[in-house]
């Protein structure tokens, strides 16, 4: 028997789409919880989460969120961002069926970006290469796994750790020569164990949210930026994990201009967006609520 809990992540405090969201689930979710950053209002039939936290570190939002939820017999925790609309034809009760995942796995339905793999330059994996698990002021060091132990649980999810590429790291834009030698890093290799993955839709199982919850915390202290931070912690807290490659449903994110040719016929409705819904896709995302009736 599963009990699922449908966390929505707020980055920021839109509390006009609470009831939009809300109402957009409650056919099809049973327990339904807002997680809203410096939350301090009422909406009328809504669970909502206050939580403290930068938003380019919501993972902390997770972590302090499962305090007010934990023993509430969920079996599941279903994560996804206020701004991603889910494929119509999924409840609490199908999902497995529709994305071909056993009910003992975690999931991410995005690719994961394995940073030794990267071929070009992106800002955040320089800042990976100069993130520390030990800093002042914030004692994490027995709280995450050792590097050892962090590496095994890569090794099992057939993931690699070794060093990072030149050219992942240093920006050679001939525009930009300064910037580029100031930062060369001292080292490709990665102070801790680290992956990629697009995060605004995820789901974690009860064997594994206290471990996870534990080390997203762990990393919201340490300001690791949460694209790495959430994969990061699935990996070292769960015993089966799958990524998009291994879903029935694919990732629906629209950050090129061709991957939204199909918003403008359904004229920003969600009535017809539900119509018209890509059979493929578990969710689309960014869909901003304020711009769609």
């Amino acid at each position: 028997m599963t009990k699922v809990a449908l966390l929505v992540v707020y980055n920021h405090r839109y509390d006009r789409n609470i009831p939009r969201v809300q109402e957009i689930y409650k056919s099809r979710f049973s327990h339904i919880f807002h997680v809203v950053p410096f939350y301090d209002g009422h909406v009328e039939g809504a669970d909502v989460i206050p939580v403290y936290e930068n938003s380019f570190y919501f993972e902390g939002y997770i972590s302090q969120a499962y305090t007010h939820i934990k023993g509430h017999g969920f079996t599941h925790y279903f994560v996804i961002a206020d701004d991603l609309i889910l494929n119509p034809a999924i409840d609490e009760n199908n999902l497995w069926d529709i994305l071909h995942v056993g009910e003992d796995e975690c999931f991410m339905p995005a690719k994961p970006v394995v940073l030794q793999k990267i071929g070009y330059y992106w800002r955040h994996i320089y800042k990976a290469v100069q993130y520390r698990i030990e800093q002042d002021g914030v004692e994490v060091k027995n709280v995450l796994p050792s590097r050892d132990e962090a590496i095994q649980s890569f090794v099992r999810h057939g993931l690699p750790t070794g060093p990072v590429a030149w050219k992942a790291i240093v920006n050679f834009d001939p525009r930009s020569w300064a910037r580029t030698l100031l930062s060369i890093p001292w080292s490709r290799h990665l102070d801790y164990p680290l992956i990629a993955c697009y995060s605004d839709c995820f789901m974690v199982t009860e064997q594994a949210v206290d471990k996870f919850c534990t080390y997203c915390g762990a990393f919201a202290a340490t300001n690791l930026f949460v694209e790495f931070a959430i994969p990061t912690a699935l990996v070292l807290s769960a015993d089966k994990l799958k990524f998009e490659d291994r879903l029935a449903l694919k990732d629906g994110s629209m950050w090129e201009h061709t991957d939204n040719r199909w918003i403008e016929p359904v004229r920003y409705s969600l009535k017809a967006l539900y119509e018209h819904f890509p059979e493929d896709k578990l969710f689309v995302h960014p869909i901003k609520l304020s711009k769609w009736s």
